[in-house]
């Protein structure tokens, strides 16, 4: 019996592998695109909750109102935040020259409040109330809390 000299693999398995492989991707696609849609979502609520943490701490250790800025604009174009602080002299609200303006990631929104607004904090550590609900293109939602009384900032699922 000669041994056959050719090496390799024959059509027929090339074609059962690469069918195998776009069955699994095909199956796989739309799980690993929602996942990496709600990390979008959930680093847009980190950096919102970072920024009003922020503005509550400098607004003790500086003795003077702190507010974070939301603009919500119309997509494509993301909401931003920038953090501003109570300047007694000229009785007007300043940029912060240390925090640039700041976005939320592509494909996430500020749904609520559905204007342009602001949450102010006070040397004494409170702020204004205000519920801030963030969405995503697939529907999932997050919530970042300010509570009045106290100034802390909460996050939650849902809205």
């Amino acid at each position: 019996m000669a041994k056959s000299s050719q090496k390799g693999f024959s059509i027929a398995e090339i074609l059962v592998v690469m069918g195998l492989a776009a069955t699994i991707i095909a199956i796989g696609a739309p799980a690993l695109i929602r996942e990496m849609s709600h990390l979008r979502l959930k680093r847009s609520v980190m950096d919102v909750s970072t920024e009003l943490n922020a503005a509550r701490m400098k607004a003790i250790a500086n003795n003077t109102k702190y507010r974070v800025e939301f603009t919500l604009n119309a997509a494509p174009t993301p909401d931003t935040f920038k953090l501003a602080y109570y300047d007694t002299g000229t009785s007007t609200w300043v940029p912060d020259p240390k925090h640039a303006t700041k976005g939320v990631e592509p494909g996430i929104d500020i749904t609520s409040p559905n204007a342009d607004f602001q949450v102010e904090f006070y040397p004494t550590g409170t702020g204004t109330n205000k519920d801030i609900c963030l969405q995503n293109t697939a529907t999932d939602r997050m919530k970042v809390s300010v509570e009045f009384a106290v100034g802390k900032i909460t996050v939650d699922t849902g809205c």
